[in-house]
Formats: C-alpha cells, sequence, structure tokens
C-alpha cells in the first residue's frame, strides 16, 4: 500500500494506465473522429497489449465516454466554481455566463461539440452518451443555482432559456469568420441580462 493514497502499487499503475489510455483515446477521437478511431489504433498507439486496453474497456463506446468526462469535469468544475455556495443574484449570473462561455469556446470543447453533431446522428449513443455526462449535469447545477431564489418551475423554465441563449451564442461565435474577443462576450451576457424578464415577486420562493 502507498502511504499517502492507500492504494496499493498495482492499482496505481492500473490507474495511470487507464488515464494515459483516456488521453491518447480523446487526441484520436478530436482529431479523426468516432468512426475512424478503432480501439485496435488507439491499442497500437498506446503500446502493449490489446488485451490491456480491452481490460480496461469493454468497448469503445465505454472508452468514449471515459474521454467525455474527462473534459466535462474540468469544464463542470470551472462553471460550477462560480455557482457552487451562490445565491442568485443578477451579476453572480453575470459571472457564470462569462464563464461558461469561456468554457464552452475552448478549443477541446469546440472539437468535442463538432465530433458529437458530425457523427451523433449515425452513433445515437455518443449523443446520448455526451449529454448525459455533460449538458445534464450542467443544467442541473445552474438550476440549483436559480432554485436559491425562485421555485423550481421558475428555476427550470430560467435554467432552459438562460442555457439556449449561452449556447446559441457560442454556435454564432463559431460561425462567424472573424473571431470574437472577450468584450463581445461580455456584451452579449449585458445584453442578455438587461433584456431578461425576471419572473414576478409572486414566483419567488
Amino acid at each position: 500500500m502507498t502511504e499517502q493514497t492507500g492504494i496499493s502499487k498495482r492499482e496505481a499503475n492500473k490507474a495511470r494506465k487507464r488515464t494515459e489510455i483516456v488521453r491518447v483515446a480523446s487526441g484520436m477521437f478530436l482529431e479523426q473522429g468516432y468512426a475512424a478511431t478503432t480501439m485496435s489504433a488507439i491499442a497500437d498507439t498506446v503500446g502493449g497489449s490489446k488485451a490491456t486496453l480491452w481490460a480496461h474497456f469493454a468497448s469503445k463506446e465505454e472508452l468514449f465516454a471515459a474521454v467525455v468526462d474527462m473534459h466535462v469535469e474540468a469544464f463542470a468544475k470551472d462553471v460550477e466554481e462560480v455557482l457552487t455556495g451562490q445565491t442568485f443574484s443578477v451579476p453572480a449570473l453575470r459571472r457564470a455566463c462569462l464563464r461558461f462561455i469561456d468554457c464552452l469556446l475552448r478549443a477541446n470543447s469546440v472539437l468535442l461539440y463538432r465530433l458529437v453533431v458530425s457523427e451523433g446522428e449515425r452513433f445515437p449513443e455518443i449523443k446520448e452518451t455526451f449529454y448525459a455526462r455533460g449538458p445534464a449535469k450542467l443544467r442541473c447545477a445552474i438550476a440549483d443555482f436559480f432554485a436559491t431564489r425562485f421555485d423550481a418551475e421558475e428555476a427550470r423554465k430560467l435554467t432552459q432559456l438562460t442555457v439556449s441563449a449561452v449556447t446559441g451564442y457560442r454556435s454564432d461565435v463559431l460561425l462567424r469568420p472573424d473571431p470574437v474577443d472577450p468584450a463581445q462576450h461580455e456584451a452579449f451576457v449585458d445584453n442578455l441580462l438587461s433584456h431578461s424578464v425576471w419572473p414576478a415577486e409572486q414566483h419567488v420562493a
């Protein structure tokens, strides 16, 4: 057993190997696409026997889920950092929206989004995996934030509107021929919040 972590050397090596497999698979999925990336190619790139890869992941779908988890974990941590422990206020929502946009427009987030959109029809399982492990969890965090001020139904509606507005902005930015700078992100969020009509006091929890 290792003194600091309480796990055996064998378990530590196994965890490191799994992390390496996920890292390699992530690069291949994002660069080549889901269909073009095979378990054999991943095993060859990682090195070692194919049996080692299959011992960690029983299918390509399972490995893709681990890749999504890796990206979503970092994404969710950044977004939830500005939501956790926060009570609803417009300034707090502004900070959260700006962080959300920043995370959505990171290179790996864009590549993963494009992968799911482009191959999701052929492979609906990757769309389901991505949504369950990513957007669905994030929606829950945002809904919890709104629920600190509004009742459950209003929190759900506000979450839908906020997520739709921000992800729609992300799509608009990706289609533009010229780069968009942080000042434009701030202008969008300020415009969104200034034109939002918050629920009447009788709907407040």
